[in-house]
């Protein structure tokens, strides 16, 4: 360990340097050289130094080594592009601060302090499994004590370590968090189900010293579907929240921030506010995203970005309003390119983990009640929000699941929406039955192609036992530690073809070897970038 604390300081000495000199690309080389070998010196010590597998100091590891990687890249064109000593700064930073908090996570794991996991460091997704397991182990006792010893239950129940009412008000928090940013419709709903739960959550908490077993059941019960209704509703919201917030970064790009900014950069400040809500939505898409992934190198690829976006929100209005000249353009076109493709690796990353029947199911919702309404400026959003289906199939892994007749589907897909997109933007008036029709064939080309997929998921084996058919619009995510796995469903992340149930040492082993693995992806881009 001494080694690499050793290698890790020598990386913060040329970030110092990199700070006082004229940051030419040697010094970046060396710079890269020197981080290979603490990297490839990390990669081997893994297992050794984190033999538990993945924790927060892990996480925290894996976070910093893929913002390294990216800020060297754009370090190196900040160099060749001779930007100004305020670009540099910015990537520099960024550094200093991957190579501090890395410092800090090899620390704890060498002295063996595992970083403690608070329920206010639990996602949405553990909360949720530790108030359903929580729920699962008072009703199974529940059942073998009966009335005679209830009293004794309750008082074991309330003692635990993690307190349903403490679990519940954060799993509270995040819902809240996430409708802060929701459409309007859903902020109500989820606030309404919020309200529920905290009150079915008292009910149980107060109700505790009733005799009667089948009262407390029927409690426990009702919490367990408030729970339930939740988090549900909020795989629905954030599905809503996506369609909403691909079509607004098209809407308010950093191309079109520019461009009004340049205009008249008092006008511009309803874009740039925009802007900034459409960010922090962005924001909380990927705070779930990592939430509901298992995938190691998927979460870390998603932290990623939002550190980059978090990092880049705070410069690029700035960065766009400075006084034109030439070093304030080099400024600002590698900040925004920086910015354009950080966006996209994270649309693509979404995509990729988000359920495809899922996602045709929200928007034919959508889409129904906007065929109801037929008004024409709701018409136009919705056919423009179809464009996020199309950008979810382009991608390779989405495509490549769909089969011959899903394919054929697809095309006609294609051909229908351009149909819509003309006759929703013709600026002559035209007759809604016109608009209408071609909408409602839309909708069935739509139903065809979630159909063709929905049996392409049921019809591979899974190794987990159950013979239950999954509906379309219901798909279960993935295989959980969770006792209340056999219950539980959720909508956003698309469902693994092939499931298999380890046992522990199987999924340690398995943890540690994607370890590894991650590091030598992070290895590979390293070695591209030098």
């Amino acid at each position: 360990m001494e080694s690499l604390l050793f290698q890790l300081n020598t990386c913060s000495e040329l970030i110092a340097e990199g700070y006082s000199s004229t940051g030419n690309i040697g010094w970046l080389n060396e710079f890269c050289a020197t981080f290979l070998d603490f990297a490839s010196d990390l990669k081997a010590r893994l297992p050794e130094v984190a033999p538990s597998g993945a924790n927060l100091d892990v996480e925290t590891i894996f976070l910093c080594l893929t913002q390294v990687v990216t800020c060297i890249t754009h370090l190196e064109r900040t160099i060749i592009r001779e930007a100004p000593q305020m670009t540099r700064q910015h990537f520099l930073d960024r550094l200093d601060w991957c190579l501090r908090r890395l410092l800090i996570s090899l620390t704890q794991l060498e002295t063996s302090v595992a970083t403690v996991k608070n329920l206010e460091d639990h996602s949405f997704v553990e909360l949720m499994d530790l108030a359903l397991d929580h729920l699962d182990d008072y009703m199974e006792l529940l059942a073998q004590r009966g009335n005679n010893s209830l009293h004794t239950l309750e008082e074991s129940f309330m003692e635990d370590t993690y307190q349903l009412a403490g679990i519940v008000n954060h799993l509270v928090r995040h819902a809240l968090a996430f409708a802060n940013v929701a459409i309007n419709s859903d902020k109500k709903a989820l606030t309404a189900l919020c309200e529920t739960l905290l009150s079915e959550c008292a009910t149980f908490h107060e109700e505790s010293g009733d005799p009667n077993c089948g009262h407390r059941k029927l409690e426990a019960l009702s919490l367990e579907r408030a729970l339930y209704a939740l988090e549900s509703f909020l795989n629905e919201a954030l599905l809503h929240l996506l369609f909403v917030s691909l079509i607004e970064l098209e809407n308010t790009s950093v191309e079109r921030l520019k461009e009004a900014l340049q205009k008249d950069m008092e006008g511009a400040q309803e874009l740039v506010s925009t802007f900034d809500t459409n960010m922090d939505r962005i924001q909380q898409i990927g705070v779930l995203a990592i939430a509901f992934s298992q995938d190691i190198k998927t979460k870390t690829i998603v932290r990623s970005c939002l550190a980059s976006l978090e990092s880049l929100d705070a410069c690029i209005v700035p960065a766009l309003q400075l006084p034109e000249s030439a070093s304030s353009s080099h400024h600002a076109d590698i900040l925004q390119d920086h910015f354009n493709q950080e966006l996209l690796i994270f649309r693509n990353v979404i995509h990729e983990i988000i359920d495809s029947c899922s996602l045709i199911n929200n928007y034919l919702d959508m889409l129904g009640k906007s065929i109801q309404i037929q008004e024409k400026s709701q018409l136009k959003l919705i056919v423009q929000r179809g464009s996020v289906l199309v950008e979810h199939f382009r991608l390779p892994v989405n495509y490549s699941t769909l089969s011959e007749d899903g394919k054929r589907v697809h095309k006609d897909l294609i051909l229908i929406l351009r149909e819509c997109q003309a006759v929703v933007s013709l600026d002559i008036p035209v007759d809604p039955k016109r608009i209408v029709k071609r909408l409602k064939i839309l909708y069935s080309v739509l139903a065809k192609l979630r159909d063709s997929i929905s049996k392409e998921i049921l019809e591979p084996d899974c190794s987990v036992v159950t013979q239950d058919p999954i509906p379309c619009n219901v798909t279960r995510t993935f295989v959980r530690n969770s006792r209340s796995v056999s219950k539980r469903h959720r909508s956003f992340v698309k469902q693994s073809g092939n499931c298999s149930v380890l046992d522990p040492q199987d999924k340690l082993v398995e943890s540690i070897n994607n370890d590894s693995d991650l590091i030598s992806f992070q290895l590979t881009e390293i070695l591209r970038i030098d």
